[in-house]
């Protein structure tokens, strides 16, 4: 078993403050910590973001059997000992420790930048936490952005011959018979099943590089051909003939859908504002209620949809359900724990779902 890496001073100083214990129980509150961090994939990360805002929506999935599977071994391996943490009796604790998860997953999971972000749905999601979680995810989302757009450099895409010594033995050369030189023979094998299998290795690593270079370049060309044609595919008309209120969410969509690798290009806010997405405000309700019925069915076409990680997907799909206008309104906001009048600029309701679909579709 992997060593337990030693326990940062930020954790240390957060559980310090929080619980006024720096002993074995914070020493198996960060192992737990570590042990989560290195299990977690988006599952993890849903139930993570619960918890870290304590919101309405329960960490353990309710009905939703793969969630409340996830739920229990976060419990399991939060704890840091043999015994699974309670929610119940230790709620602040595991807001906490969720929040301090996150954090450590920030610089290698996008999914986990993304989706505290997407539950911060612009700031209107409060939390009350030891560290600016928020303003973690923001610097972690550029870091992870600057990083993808980093081209391997030539010493990186070099394979280098692999080191092969053969010699044949004394004895082999003294007998000149068949069984040393079968030996022999089969020592050889070995050394070059080796050498080219060491060789396959780095060729199998290059390979992959340069397939996410080609995504990559890809993306970018797609998204620039995009905004140079300034034309819809869902509506068919120029980005100039389209309703202002219609524009966040299917700009959002139709950029998203060009990404193949998160979190996508540092510049999103600036390119869907080029695109004509203006600055004005404007609230969840008239945004919503200006999707088509039809297109609905197929944007909200998952079953990942979640009040907390997915706030417009999910308000999307009350409309859809309830068959209304205005009746859908009071139970998102009853669901997601966002107030019912929440407004953003254009562009961050763009942004906002641009990066629900990344969390439902693209991941890291």
């Amino acid at each position: 078993m992997a060593k337990t890496p030693d326990m940062t001073a930020e954790f240390a100083q957060w559980y310090v403050d929080a619980f006024m214990d720096d002993g074995e129980v914070r020493a198996h509150r960060w192992k737990g910590v570590v042990d989560t961090a290195e299990a977690a994939d988006y599952l993890m990360v849903e139930i993570l973001v619960r918890y870290a805002f304590a919101t309405k929506a329960p960490a353990d999935g309710g009905k939703n059997e793969e969630l409340s599977k996830t739920h229990r071994a976060l419990l399991a391996s939060m704890s840091g000992n043999e015994s699974p943490m309670n929610p119940s009796e230790s709620r602040r604790e595991l807001q906490i420790l969720s929040a301090a998860v996150l954090v450590r997953l920030f610089s290698r999971l996008p999914d986990a930048a993304i989706a505290v972000l997407n539950a911060s749905c612009g700031g209107k999601r409060k939390v009350d936490l030891p560290m600016d979680l928020v303003g973690l995810a923001k610097k972690a989302m550029m870091a992870l952005s600057q990083k993808k757009q980093l081209r391997p450099s030539d010493k990186e895409l070099e394979i280098v011959s692999p080191a092969f010594e053969f010699e044949v033995s004394p004895e082999a050369m003294a007998s000149m018979t068949p069984g040393p030189w079968k030996a022999e023979l089969d020592s050889l094998y070995e050394a070059t099943q080796e050498a080219i299998g060491d060789i396959v290795v780095q060729q199998n690593r290059i390979t992959t590089q340069l397939i996410r270079q080609v995504s990559l370049g890809e993306e970018e060309l797609q998204m620039l051909w995009w905004l140079i044609g300034g034309h819809s595919w869902t509506l068919d008309a120029p980005f100039t003939d389209i309703p202002d209120l219609v524009k966040p969410l299917v700009f959002g969509k139709e950029l998203a859908s060009l990404a193949q690798i998160a979190p996508g290009p540092v510049s999103i806010a600036a390119i869907l504002a080029r695109a004509g997405v203006a600055g004005n405000t404007v609230s969840v309700l008239d945004v919503v209620n200006g999707a088509d019925m039809q297109w609905i069915t197929k944007v909200t076409a998952s079953s990942r949809l979640s009040p907390v990680t997915t706030p417009l997907h999910f308000a999307l799909e009350m409309r859809y359900d309830i068959e209304s206008d205005d009746a859908w309104l009071p139970v998102w906001a009853s669901k997601s724990g966002l107030p019912s009048d929440t407004s953003m600029s254009s562009v961050q309701i763009a942004e906002l779902f641009y990066r629900e679909h990344l969390f439902l579709f693209v991941g890291h």
